[in-house]
C-alpha cells in the first residue's frame, strides 16, 4: 500500500517530463541570426510548413525554405501590431500541436514526414471546423506572399514586379 503513492508520483513525473519534451524540446538550432523575432521552435514550424506548401522539386523547383520564407516570415511577423503578432504566433503553435488532436498521428507537425505534413494541411483546408479552414488559409496566404516575393520564383512564373499597382502609370500623367 505504501508503494502505490510513489508509483503514482513516478508515473506523473515521467508523464510531465514527456509532455514538456513534446512541447518544448527537440527542435533544431535556430537558422536565423541572433536577434530574430521568431523563436527556435517557431523557426522549425515555419520551415516545415514552408516546405510542405512549396516542396523541393515541385512545379517551381525552389522549395519554401530555399525561397527564404523563414526570413520573410520573421520580418513579416515583426512588422505586425502586437495583437496580430500574438495571433500569428498562436497560429504557428496550433499548427505544430494540431496533429496531436486531429491526426494523422499523435506527434508534432515538425516531427511528421513530409507526406504527413501535406496531409495535415489538406485536412485543415477541408475541415468541417471553420477555425481550422481559416487557420490553413491564413498560413497559406502569408507563406504564398513570401514565396512569390522571391525573385527566382517571380522570374520562373514570368511575373513582373510592380511595387505600386494602384498608382497611375507615368505615361498617362501628362
Amino acid at each position: 500500500m505504501t508503494a502505490l503513492p510513489w508509483i503514482l508520483v513516478s508515473v506523473a513525473a515521467l508523464a510531465a517530463a514527456l509532455l514538456t519534451r513534446a512541447i518544448v524540446a527537440g527542435y533544431p538550432p535556430a537558422r536565423l541570426q541572433k536577434g530574430a523575432l521568431l523563436s527556435r521552435k517557431e523557426q522549425a514550424i515555419v520551415s516545415a510548413c514552408a516546405d510542405a506548401l512549396f516542396p523541393p522539386g515541385g512545379p517551381i523547383p525552389l522549395s519554401g525554405t530555399d525561397a527564404g520564407l523563414l526570413a520573410y516570415m520573421d520580418v513579416y511577423v515583426r512588422r505586425l501590431p502586437p495583437l496580430a503578432r500574438l495571433l500569428v504566433r498562436l497560429l504557428f503553435l496550433s499548427l505544430e500541436h494540431g496533429p496531436w488532436v486531429f491526426g494523422p498521428r499523435p506527434a508534432r507537425f515538425t516531427r511528421l514526414r513530409p507526406a504527413e505534413r501535406i496531409a495535415v494541411l489538406r485536412a485543415m483546408a477541408t475541415s468541417r471546423m471553420y477555425f481550422r479552414r481559416l487557420s490553413c488559409l491564413s498560413l497559406r496566404a502569408m507563406m504564398t506572399m513570401g514565396y512569390l516575393a522571391h525573385p527566382d520564383v517571380a522570374r520562373t512564373m514570368r511575373m513582373v514586379t510592380h511595387q505600386a499597382p494602384f498608382d497611375a502609370p507615368r505615361e498617362s500623367l501628362a
